[in-house]
């Protein structure tokens, strides 16, 4: 669904509630409220009515959360594997940053040869889709904004292949990325959108 109208979901899901976003192919994305904040979450940062959880069922497998880590490697290993088919896979991704629904890309991604190290290209993209919305909804107050721009940001360093993973990954946990990848980021040299 479009982005506004996901906001929109998940703003009306009561606390306990718990919804089927997207299915394909036998995965299936739930949004969950919880009653009570996970011991990770610090209850100053986190506003218990405004928490959600992103649980994935794939086929044959027990749900469980995916992180934004998940959808980064994903993203990375597509990277590796096959630059021209990531190039219009980042496009779709830019496009979701700027509100548009996943499934949109639906049958364009069937055509697209583009390996999975996890989860279904499209799945992937639904996935980032709610990470950007469980950031615009959870982290209003930090210094990257829109606050979904800060995987943005990682997702488009990803893209460079200027880091190894494991750097990204640990430097995504601590920090926001570079500026020049969330804010004001059509000034990145075209070598760099790339």
């Amino acid at each position: 669904m479009k982005y506004q109208q996901l906001l929109k979901e998940i703003g009306q899901l009561p606390i306990r509630g718990r919804i089927e976003i997207y299915s394909e192919e036998g995965n299936k994305i739930f949004i969950f409220r919880p009653e009570k904040l996970g011991r990770s979450l610090k209850s100053k940062d986190y506003d218990i009515n405004k928490n959600f959880q992103i649980i994935l069922k794939k086929p044959n497998e027990k749900e469980f959360l995916p992180n934004h880590l998940r959808v980064m490697i994903e993203v990375n290993h597509r990277t590796a594997k096959d630059k021209d088919n990531s190039r219009r896979f980042f496009e779709m991704i830019e496009e979701i940053y700027n509100g548009e629904d996943p499934l949109k890309f639906k049958a364009e991604l069937k055509k697209l040869i583009v390996e999975s190290e996890f989860d279904l290209p499209i799945i992937t993209l639904c996935l980032i889709q709610l990470f950007m919305a469980e950031q615009d909804i959870n982290y209003t107050n930090g210094k990257v904004q829109p606050p979904r721009a800060f995987l943005m940001g990682w997702l488009r360093f990803i893209k460079t292949q200027e880091q190894n993973i494991d750097k990204i990954l640990w430097s995504s946990t601590r920090h926001p990325p570079k500026q020049e990848f969330w804010k004001n980021f059509s000034s990145i040299p075209k070598a760099l959108q790339k």
